[in-house]
Formats: structure tokens, C-alpha cells, sequence
């Protein structure tokens, strides 16, 4: 593997180098313009959500969902580097009990069956093995009727070329992914495109179904 593959990988899963480490932090601050923007005008909580993160990185997310709920807020990334960095970074949030950081991956989310009222995942879906299952791991861990959120800076590998071949990541289209929402049992599956974003950034938006109700007799 080439140097400059090797170092384009920490943006795939970060290693716990000096290098690995800095792209975690250079992330936390070049991405939260993108998450804000998905957070503040389709997410909007309203207080008491739980809350799970998925690839969440240096947890600069589970700070933003932290400040607009009094529920849970939970974290998930396969680095352990990056683990530790949101760790580090909602500490006092996790001494609360307010906040909780894990070290898993998406087609094995460790939490019981109905846990979140929102899902979300910033800029990670791109790097996600067998998506549709995937997305059916993130259906079961969702209450009735949650919401799942995914946000990406890129909906084309058209000027992203270089990302694509160094980084060995799948670009969707807005239209893939709501077809692979649907193909895993989301409902209602809408998405924005940022009109002020060069690079098209969109949040794709999902619900679980509601629960069913008995049948009087």
C-alpha cells in the first residue's frame, strides 16, 4: 500500500497514530457544518430522545445531540481510536450518565431490539459492508415509528475520484439509498439536497414502521 493510501485510510478507520489521531480531530471540526445543518433542520429534537450515533468519530455529534436532549446519547464507532477520542471529548457527559461511547460495528449494533428514537449516521454510510443488512441492524435497534437519519457531504463519485480509488468507499445516490431504506422495511423515506452546498450534500430521512395494533374480537 502506497504512503499516501495508507494515510488516506485513517479516514476510513483511524489507527492510533499521530496522523490517525489528527484526522479524527480535523474531522470533528471540518464535518459539524454538515451534521448542524442535518441536525437543526430535519432532525429537530424536541428534548427527551434517545439518541444513537453510528460511526460517530470523535464525537462531535453525540456533543451537538447531548445540547438538544435530555436523553440518552449513545455512540458507535469500530475505531478504537476513535472511541476513545469521543470519550475523551463527552467525558463529563458519560460521568453523568447522560452519554455512552462503544467500540462496535453496524452489522452488529449492541443494544436491544427498540432502544432509539432517532438513528443517525454522519458521513459514514459509505463505508458499510453489506448496507442493506445494515440498515436492517439499525430498523431492529429503532423504537415503532423512530427515525433514521443518514447525512453525506457526497451523493456522486463524479469529483470525488480520488477519495473513491484512495479510500476504497461507495458513493450513493439519494435514489440508492431510499431503494435500500425500502428494501430493508423503512418507510416514508424522503431526502434533501443542500442548494448551497458545491459538493450537494443531502440528509436522507427514514421511519419504522408503527407498531401493530391487536386485532379486536
Amino acid at each position: 500500500m502506497s504512503i499516501i493510501k495508507n494515510i488516506f485510510q485513517n479516514f476510513r478507520k483511524p489507527k492510533n497514530s499521530f496522523m490517525g489521531r489528527c484526522i479524527v480531530k480535523m474531522m470533528n471540526q471540518g464535518h459539524n457544518r454538515i451534521s448542524l445543518w442535518c441536525i437543526d433542520n430535519f432532525v429537530k429534537l424536541s428534548g427527551g430522545e434517545t439518541v444513537l450515533d453510528i460511526g460517530c468519530g470523535g464525537g462531535q455529534n453525540v456533543a451537538n445531540f447531548i445540547k438538544r436532549t435530555h436523553g440518552l446519547v449513545c455512540g458507535m464507532d469500530y475505531s478504537p481510536t476513535c472511541v476513545d477520542i469521543a470519550s475523551r471529548k463527552n467525558k463529563a457527559a458519560i460521568s453523568q450518565g447522560r452519554a455512552s461511547i462503544v467500540e462496535a460495528n453496524v452489522s452488529n449494533i449492541p443494544f436491544d431490539d427498540n432502544r432509539f428514537d432517532i438513528v443517525t449516521a454522519f458521513e459514514t454510510i459509505y463505508f458499510w459492508n453489506d448496507i442493506v443488512e445494515n440498515f436492517k441492524e439499525v430498523l431492529r435497534v429503532l423504537k415503532p415509528e423512530g427515525r433514521f437519519y443518514i447525512c453525506n457531504e457526497a451523493c456522486s463519485e463524479e469529483g470525488n475520484e480520488k477519495w473513491v480509488r484512495n479510500i476504497d468507499l461507495r458513493i450513493y445516490s439519494p435514489i440508492e439509498i431510499q431503494r435500500m431504506l425500502e428494501q430493508a422495511g423503512f418507510i416514508n423515506v424522503t431526502y434533501d439536497i443542500s442548494p448551497e452546498s458545491q459538493s450537494q450534500r443531502i440528509c436522507v430521512q427514514a421511519t419504522k414502521q408503527p407498531m401493530m395494533k391487536p386485532i379486536d374480537r
